[in-house]
């Protein structure tokens, strides 16, 4: 054989396997197998800031006693009740934690996540009663809460890469503080006498937990945006205010004011950073 043929036997079997390689994928293109989308990577560790705002409401039940003379009847309990108005809050948070791959589908990711929030409630309080015709109190309490929660997080990748929706639940505890009490009694008509006058602030603490659904999004490799509702609970406390102390008003009680369970719902959105 030709030394000729012998240099042409290798690129021969170089061309049939190209056709063979070409075959096979345009069988795999005929048969509609695309090939695998790629996935989103696990986090792994990350950082998160966010913030938003949102509503709360809750329930309010005011407590004392006042100190009338005995020739006014002697001393008069109070139990004043009522619902506040659905009010604002904005809020600011942060969140450490880290997720892993579970299978081709799944990212579950565990994190402990910090939020301070802060909005005024308003409610009137009616304080039913034989001794007078009517005795209702106008309230607001500025807060200033501070919740922190361990949440375990479930992420979903999906056929593009760059977008994860995610669903989590939360708990853990929550300081309700209150600066700024007042209490204004409006029937009978007291003006300008706050009935906490005494001891306006006031805090506490208690349970909290949380459920969340939202989108990531992956600005390249290391950094992505998010956004996502919420709703939190935030367990009752019982806040104490400081006597009523005006000359010329009948002495009072400490006031203990029971904020009842508050539901928050709440729109966030944030940016964070994988290691």
């Amino acid at each position: 054989m030709s030394s000729k043929a012998q240099s042409f036997k290798p690129g021969l079997a170089g061309i049939l396997l190209l056709a063979l390689s070409c075959s096979t994928a345009l069988a795999a293109d005929f048969r509609g197998v695309a090939p695998a989308p790629a996935l989103a990577p696990a986090r792994g560790a990350y950082v998160s800031v966010f913030g938003g705002g949102g509503a709360n409401i809750m329930d309010f039940t005011q407590l004392g006693t006042v100190f009338f003379t005995e020739a006014e009847g002697g001393p008069m309990s109070v139990n004043a009740t009522g619902r506040g108005k659905t009010a604002g809050v904005g809020f600011v948070g942060l969140q450490v934690g880290h997720e892993w791959a579970y299978g081709a589908s799944l990212l579950p990711a565990f994190e402990i996540e910090g939020l301070y929030l802060a909005g005024t409630q308003r409610a009137t309080l009616n304080n039913p009663t034989d001794r007078l015709n009517e005795h209702t109190f106008d309230n607001n309490f500025p807060m200033r809460n501070a919740v922190l929660l361990a949440n375990f997080v479930l992420g979903f990748r999906t056929s593009y890469p760059s977008v994860t929706p995610y669903v989590g639940i939360g708990a853990g505890a929550a300081r309700v503080a209150v600066h700024g009490a007042n209490s204004a009694q409006i029937d009978p008509p007291e003006a300008g006498i706050n009935h906490f006058n005494s001891g306006t602030d006031s805090s506490a603490w208690t349970f909290a937990a949380q459920a969340k659904a939202g989108v990531r999004f992956a600005l390249g490799n290391n950094a992505y945006v998010f956004g996502e509702y919420r709703y939190l609970y935030v367990g009752a406390t019982d806040q104490i205010f400081g006597p009523t102390v005006v000359p010329g008003h009948a002495a009072t009680s400490a006031w203990t004011v029971r904020f009842g369970d508050m539901s928050n719902h709440l729109g966030a959105a944030g940016i964070g950073f994988r290691f």
